[in-house]
């Protein structure tokens, strides 16, 4: 009886093979459609709470890459004077988790340097490295005193510019200083890319004013800003490319 069944299944993997070579199928794809049928009284009798757990996890998943998606497609049509290169996070140093990623796109794809990248919620860094098949990614949060950028405060009515001059990890703050105006600033207000400089693009969102305190000596003011990129988790980016 044995020797029957096992006669059989090997004449149906063969000619479920043969068809699919012949309908140019994916050769592996029979082996797979015959295993799930051989073992699914196997896969019937396990435990059905843990299989809808599972499922629902996956669902999860792909709902939130969904909406990752979408956010950073809506953002980057309002950059209509950029094409868009889509990339996808293929690495990322858990020592140095705020300073750079790796991107699963290089100069093949035409990346340069110094090229802008966002996220579905506003900035996230520049490329400063490039591979043919691959780029790095100095974020905006990192911790390099080197990496700064210029940026302008909507506070009401008024347009104030600073600089980005660091990032504290623990509070989730972006600090700029340098401001040109001594003022109140409010509390919410929204903070862009000013384009000065010449790296980033200006009009790109960075984050809104969460307040302001006094510099350690008093003589200037030093401007929290919240991140409107959620730095901890992301998987796709856009690469500006100026038209």
């Amino acid at each position: 009886m044995l020797k029957i069944r096992t006669f059989v299944i090997v004449i149906a993997i063969y000619l479920i093979s043969f068809l699919a070579i012949k309908s140019n199928l994916n050769i592996f794809y029979p082996f797979y459609l015959l295993k799930d049928v051989i073992f699914f009284p196997v896969k019937a009798s396990g435990d059905v709470e843990l299989s809808d757990n599972l499922k629902e996890g996956i669902i999860e998943e792909k709902n939130q890459e969904l909406e990752e998606l979408l956010k950073l497609n809506d953002l980057s049509s309002t950059l209509s004077e950029f094409d868009r290169v889509s990339a996808l996070v293929i690495e990322r140093n858990r020592m140095y988790w705020f300073n750079t990623i790796t991107l699963n796109k290089g100069s093949k794809d035409g990346i340069k340097e110094d090229m802008a990248v966002i996220s579905g919620q506003g900035l996230l860094g520049r490329i400063n490295k490039v591979s043919k098949t691959t780029s790095e990614v100095k974020l905006i949060t990192t911790n390099d005193i080197n990496s700064k950028i210029s940026v302008v405060i909507k506070n009401k009515d008024d347009n104030i510019y600073g600089i980005t001059s660091g990032y504290d990890n623990d509070k989730n703050y972006l600090q700029v200083t340098g401001t040109n105006k001594i003022t109140d600033i409010d509390r919410g207000s929204l903070v862009y890319t000013s384009g000065m400089g010449g790296v980033f693009p200006s009009g790109i969102l960075i984050g809104k004013v969460d307040g302001v305190i006094d510099s350690k000596y008093g003589v200037s003011k030093i401007i929290n800003i919240t991140p409107s990129s959620n730095f901890n988790d992301f998987r796709f980016v856009n690469i500006l490319i100026r038209k």
